[in-house]
């Protein structure tokens, strides 16, 4: 029966008797009571909490470094389904993202296919970011850097984004993400660009979808490159957008530009590349390959590429499968003619002078005259840039905090009549009769 101790200051809750069952009945059934029921004691934990350091208020001893002040940048590709993705900024280059740290509606985003829809491709974000140097990204860039977002949002800033997002839990994933993208990186798993932005014209269709571009190589003369409707964008807007047949949206003879993967497809003959996009008119911002060091190199005429060894990527997975589709379809195609190349001349638009191509331009809405280009080769944004000033904006310091609580799930709790399990439940298994559940 329960009794309180005569001389103690502890809480003591007086209880009725409790029966205790056991697994298995006994004709010998000793009689079990609890005798003392003590609150555990107070168990004293201390917790490092991230507190921001005003600018005021900073000292350079302690504490490290990151960037507070928010970015600008937009969306430029998924890598996976599972949320991994990168953001491009014209201060950094290349930064890596995921949907669990995308904020909506001012807190973390509980629904990444929403999330998702939302920052589409070339959808406008902020973010926090954080610099991880070291010999460990040296296959990034060639100043062994990686920009990685710590929370993204768009609109106004979240109130508590900056705690929430240098708290444990979210460092934590973040360095899960770092280490998934550095295992697709050594595994060499994106897909190799042969051809970034070269200019090429239609030669002409095999089919309402699929058709040929003819594409001057420096080393190999005419090459033939295939392409399909889907990765074509006109004025950067899908081919679908114009609500009109393919050859008449892009005509024959139209001059594009293109990124283009080398493929080898048996039993079809000259046809040496696959294009991955094909633009007719201005660029959008994206889809754009991305630029490693290493790798077999890419022929990129109208970019400024560094010195050395470096090649042009796509970095989303699922890419590949949908490329190979189209060649699959080529082979249907092809199958009757042994691989050689017969074009479908019905219904097909022309361009033959630049009179036809000044039409051609207005009819799909586009703007006459504009500003051009500036001659030379272009800079190359999609890199990781080393920006060292992004680790020496704000100040963060480690806060200690004691945090104290209860439990009765400690062995520390057990002389005061803690919850302990039973040997017999401890030590039972499959045979014999199961074990009641403790309650």
């Amino acid at each position: 029966q329960a009794t309180m101790p005569s001389d103690s200051d502890d809480e003591v809750e007086m209880m009725s008797d409790i029966e205790l069952s056991s697994d298995e009945k006994s004709d010998e059934e000793d009689e079990v009571s609890l005798i003392v029921l003590k609150r555990p004691p107070a168990v004293v934990r201390t917790v490092q909490d991230v507190e921001v350091v005003e600018p005021g208020e900073r000292r350079e001893n302690g504490g490290g470094t990151f960037t507070a002040k928010e970015k600008e940048g937009y969306v430029k590709e998924y890598i996976e389904q599972e949320g991994l993705g990168m953001l491009l900024s014209k201060e950094l280059g290349l930064v890596l993202f995921h949907l669990d740290t995308v904020w909506m509606d001012g807190s973390p985003s509980k629904d990444e296919r929403r999330a998702k829809e939302r920052l589409a491709p070339g959808s406008e974000v902020s973010f926090l970011v954080r610099s991880f140097h070291g010999e460990e990204y040296r296959d990034l860039s060639e100043d062994k850097v990686v920009h990685q977002a710590v929370a993204v949002w768009f609109g106004i800033k979240p109130d508590t984004v900056l705690k929430v997002a240098m708290g444990e839990e979210n460092t934590r994933r973040l360095e899960e993400h770092r280490k998934t993208f550095m295992l697709y990186i050594r595994g060499e798993v994106f897909m190799r660009v042969s051809l970034v932005r070269v200019q090429a014209e239609v030669a002409g269709y095999l089919t309402d979808d699929l058709g040929i571009l003819e594409y001057k190589d420096d080393d190999r003369g005419k090459v033939n490159i295939l392409f399909h409707t889907d990765h074509v964008k006109v004025f950067k807007k899908d081919i679908r957008h114009y609500k009109k047949p393919a050859k008449k949206v892009l005509p024959v003879g139209c001059l594009v530009s293109t990124d283009a993967r080398s493929i080898h497809i048996s039993g079809v003959r000259n046809i040496q590349y696959q294009a991955i996009l094909v633009l007719a008119g201005d660029w959008p911002i994206t889809p754009h390959p991305t630029l490693f060091p290493g790798g077999k190199g890419s022929k990129a005429p109208k970019y400024d590429v560094p010195k050395g060894d470096f090649t042009f990527y796509y970095l989303e997975l699922a890419l590949d499968s949908r490329l190979k589709r189209k060649v699959d379809q080529l082979k249907e195609v092809l199958a009757g003619s042994k691989g050689n190349i017969t074009y479908d001349w019905r219904g097909v638009e022309y361009i033959r002078s630049k009179d036809q191509f000044l039409d051609w331009k207005e009819s799909m809405g586009a703007r006459m005259g504009g500003n051009r280009k500036p001659p030379g080769p272009r800079e190359v944004m999609d890199v990781f840039k080393s920006v060292r000033m992004v680790e020496e904006e704000v100040a963060v310091r480690v806060v200690d905090r004691e945090v104290e609580n209860r439990t009765w799930y400690s062995p520390e709790a057990w002389e005061h009549g803690g919850l302990k399990l039973k040997e017999e439940i401890k030590e039972e298994n499959c045979g014999g009769t199961p074990a009641k559940r403790a309650r």
